[in-house]
C-alpha cells in the first residue's frame, strides 16, 4: 500500500466530495480538529461538496446545525446535503400518502416532533395501521398514546417485542429512516443505540424492514447526483466501514475510510493516527469492502494516509 503525504493530497484527484457528518466533520457537539478548515479549503479551491448522513431529521436541520458546529452552510451545494431521514420522508409522502403508521421515535424537539408534517401519513395502533416507521428509540407514538421505551441508552429491545410480534402477525412492513446501529458518545455523554438496532431486531424476528440511508447504494446516488458530476470524480469521506465503505463501494463511489473515527478502538489505535497495513487489511476482510484510501483525520494536514 504506498503511502500519500496528507489528505492535501487527494484535493487534486477529485472535483467533488461528500462527507460524513458524525465522526467525520463534529461529534456531535463541537466540530473535530482541522475539519473546519479543511471544508472552507476545499471549497475555496472551487471543489463542489455535500453531505450525506444517517440522521433520521431532514436535510434543513442539518443545515441550520452547522454553523453552530463550526461550518459555512454556504461551502455545500445544497443539491446535495441529505440524511436518510429526508430520504424516508419523501418516501413516506410519495408511496404512504393517506395511510397510518406506529411511529417509533426520538423525544419531542426540533427535527423530531413536525417529521410527519407534509407526509399525508397519520398514526394508529399497530390493529389498524399500516406500517411501522423507525426514526428513534426511545418514545412509541400511536396516536392515542406515547410511550416512553428504554432503548436509546440500554440498546434494550424487550419493551418493543409485543408490538413487532403483533405487527409481524399483521404483515407490516417497518421503514428504517436510520440505519445505523448505535451513535458513538457525544463528549462527556455515553454511546446510544438508533433505529439500525430495532429494525435489525424486526428483521431477525421475521419482519421486512425498508431501509433509507446509508450502506445502501440509492443514498449515495442520489448525493452524487445533487453534485452534478460523474461519480468516479467524487470522494466520499466517511468512518463506518460498514455504512460508508462498503456502501460507497457498492455504489461505485470513490471512498476515503477515516481510521480515527468510529472503528478507531477495533484498529487498535488512539484517534488521529493510522492503523497497521495488518489492522486494516482484517477490517477490510470483516466487512468484505476495501476503501480506496484510508486517512487517519478529515484534516488537511492528517499525518499521512494510506491508499489499498
Amino acid at each position: 500500500m504506498p503511502s500519500l503525504a496528507a489528505f492535501s493530497d487527494l484535493a487534486s484527484e477529485y472535483d467533488g466530495f461528500i462527507f460524513d457528518q458524525f465522526g467525520v466533520m463534529h461529534n456531535g457537539a463541537t466540530a473535530l480538529d482541522g475539519a473546519p478548515a479543511l471544508v472552507a479549503r476545499l471549497a475555496a479551491a472551487g471543489k463542489r461538496l455535500g453531505i450525506l448522513s444517517n440522521s433520521s431529521k431532514r436535510k434543513e436541520w442539518s443545515l441550520r446545525e452547522l454553523p453552530k458546529l463550526g461550518f459555512s452552510a454556504d461551502h455545500f451545494v445544497a443539491a446535495a446535503v441529505t440524511t436518510s431521514g429526508e430520504e424516508a420522508w419523501h418516501a413516506l409522502g410519495a408511496e404512504w400518502r393517506g395511510k397510518a403508521c406506529v411511529w417509533l421515535s426520538k423525544k419531542d424537539g426540533d427535527g423530531v416532533s413536525d417529521y410527519l408534517d407534509g407526509t399525508g401519513v397519520g398514526l394508529a395502533d399497530v390493529e389498524r395501521a399500516d406500517f411501522l416507521l423507525a426514526s428513534g428509540t426511545n418514545v412509541v407514538r400511536d396516536g392515542a398514546s406515547v410511550l416512553a421505551v428504554d432503548c436509546e441508552q440500554s440498546g434494550d429491545v424487550t419493551p418493543f417485542e409485543d408490538l413487532f410480534s403483533r405487527a409481524i402477525a399483521r404483515a407490516l412492513p417497518m421503514i428504517c429512516a436510520n440505519p445505523d446501529f448505535v451513535s458513538p458518545p457525544k463528549p462527556g455523554k455515553a454511546m446510544t443505540y438508533q433505529p439500525g438496532h430495532i429494525a435489525a431486531r424486526y428483521e431477525e424476528l421475521g419482519g421486512r424492514v425498508i431501509y433509507y440511508g446509508k450502506p445502501h447504494p440509492q443514498h449515495f446516488e442520489a448525493c452524487v447526483a445533487g453534485l452534478g458530476l460523474p461519480k468516479e470524480r467524487v470522494l466520499h469521506i466517511g468512518d463506518s466501514m460498514h455504512h460508508d465503505v462498503a456502501g460507497a463501494v457498492r455504489a461505485g463511489v470513490p471512498v476515503a475510510f477515516i481510521a480515527g473515527g468510529i472503528e478507531h478502538e477495533k484498529l487498535g489505535i488512539p484517534s488521529g493516527e493510522l492503523p497497521s497495513a495488518a489492522a486494516l487489511r482484517a477490517l477490510c476482510e470483516e466487512f468484505c469492502a476495501i476503501p480506496t484510501h484510508t486517512v487517519a483525520l478529515a484534516r488537511w494536514d492528517a499525518p499521512g494516509c494510506l491508499r489499498v
